[in-house]
């Protein structure tokens, strides 16, 4: 009983961040995406505890194992985009979400292979091959493809996108200047740090124990082994913190201390203005000026002043280089600052310009105001402007003549 209950650790952490997300209401992407990785994590842990149980029933066992393997394969690019929707905070492009693509066929093609074997049949064979009573070489041709997609292809692609997930933790990383050093001064120093590297590193562990459980998993197949315990109550106390990490403080802007993990509801009440000044000797992050008013007054410097937004290439990599900082500094202190995401507020101040020319310039074409106001294309500058001001600009423009 004591090792089934230690077994379900992980799978109650995630159902418990999932149910204090959606309660809480998702207000970014980011909390959209929280909530679907958790969700997905939930119905994994808990189709895997199923497939351990002493005695299961063979017919759920081969459906659980299905489940196991689609959460498993989405859930990997689910959890890069949403440590970079920690920092820009927008929806990625819908070419993005095709990594999501193998776990479907996948999925997909074991859905086929269990529906033309039939149900029964691949419980006979699943029950066979996990407790190899049966050899792969007496095997027919069918089963031999649904033990190439269910074990060799699963296995293969999976361990591939905790490959290519650790690699993108370990580039976003770097591009954050982020060093080991700097975990010891966020813990004895309480120097500010950045949420998403902290998520990041914890995802890191997360994932390694995961390529463990794939590559050794003899041990983790009797659920009161001390592998077995060890496993699970390492991945419920990582996948705890990055729920506490991301969720409890409810830290603006991204940024956090040590102070703030401890006392949760006293930084929920927090005002901006206290925030603000807790964080005034910027992140850890080499290369980060000395406090975030210097940066900021060099980015009004920047965009207002020089009318950086109306260059069309403009973005946060290229600001963060003109300022010598960091783009995630950037981002999130515009955030702060000003409410909103780095692209909202250039929207805004583009938007506003155009509806200065506008007003100067009545007879002007939709074409040249857009062109004049940085958007890269008349089609964009048309379905921004009806998002902030409800209206296109044809009609916008009508209502200054009636004035």
């Amino acid at each position: 009983m004591i090792g089934v209950f230690i077994y379900q650790l992980p799978f109650t952490v995630c159902i418990a961040w999932f149910l204090i997300v959606v309660i809480r209401g998702c207000r970014h992407h980011a909390d959209h995406l929280l909530a679907v990785v958790m969700g997905l994590l939930s119905i994994g842990f808990f189709s895997g505890a199923n497939n351990l149980a002493v005695n299961p029933n063979l017919r759920s066992q081969v459906i659980m194992n299905t489940i196991l393997e689609f959460t498993s394969l989405a859930v990997v690019p689910l959890v890069c985009f949403y440590i970079r929707s920690l920092v820009d905070d927008v929806y990625e492009r819908a070419l993005s979400y095709l990594m999501l693509l193998p776990a479907v066929l996948i999925t997909s093609a074991n859905v086929l292979l269990i529906g033309i074997m039939g149900l029964d049949n691949t419980a006979e064979l699943f029950n066979g091959l996990f407790h190899n009573l049966i050899s792969p070489d007496n095997l027919d041709r069918m089963q031999k493809i649904f033990v190439l997609v269910s074990y060799v292809i699963y296995k293969t692609v999976f361990l591939a996108f905790l490959a290519a997930a650790m690699m993108f933790m370990v580039f976003w990383l770097r591009l954050n200047k982020f060093r080991p050093r700097h975990i010891w001064g966020f813990l004895k120093r309480g120097r500010t740090s950045f949420t998403a590297n902290i998520v990041c590193i914890l995802f890191m562990i997360y994932f390694a124990l995961w390529g463990l459980c794939i590559i050794y998993n003899e041990p983790f197949l009797n659920i009161y082994s001390p592998w077995s315990v060890a496993w699970s109550v390492s991945v419920a106390v990582v996948l705890f913190l990055v729920g506490y990490v991301v969720t409890v403080p409810s830290l603006p802007g991204g940024y956090m201390t040590l102070e703030r993990l401890r006392h949760p509801f006293t930084a929920i009440r927090q005002t901006p203005q206290e925030y603000l000044g807790a964080i005034d000797t910027g992140p850890i992050a080499e290369g980060t000026q000395s406090g975030y008013d210097k940066i900021m007054d060099s980015f009004k410097q920047l965009m207002i002043v020089d009318k950086g937004y109306l260059d069309p290439t403009i973005s946060v990599d290229e600001i963060s280089r003109q300022l010598n900082t960091n783009r995630t500094y950037v981002s999130k202190l515009v955030n702060i600052y000003y409410g909103m995401p780095f692209r909202d507020y250039l929207n805004h101040l583009r938007i506003e310009h155009a509806k200065q020319l506008m007003t100067d310039e009545p007879d002007a074409v939709i074409d040249y105001i857009s062109a004049k106001s940085g958007f890269q294309s008349s089609t964009q500058f048309i379905r921004k402007f009806r998002e902030l001001e409800g209206l296109t600009p044809t009609v916008w423009k009508s209502t200054l003549r009636k004035r």
